[in-house]
């Protein structure tokens, strides 16, 4: 494995376990804000593409509809 795909791996590592604090702090103030910032700073540092990029904030967007439409809850990631 190369320095590129070691890079790749380490920041998609860190952003799963990121997201998955989230999925555990749901419904707290700013349980996104960690995810969030991993996955911007994984993309400015090059580490994931633009593609990737797209597919983690979406799927935060998705884990926060689920979760508002199970609860009922208007919160916002």
């Amino acid at each position: 494995m190369n320095d590129e795909q070691r890079d790749h791996q380490t920041a998609v590592n860190w952003i799963e376990g990121e997201i998955n604090n989230m999925i555990r702090d749901l419904g707290k103030p700013n349980a996104s804000s960690a995810a969030t910032s991993s996955i911007t700073l994984a993309f400015m540092l090059r580490a994931i593409n633009e593609d990737e990029h797209r597919h983690y904030r979406a799927r935060i967007d998705q884990i926060y509809t689920t979760y508002n439409a199970q609860f009922g809850q208007g919160v916002a990631a």
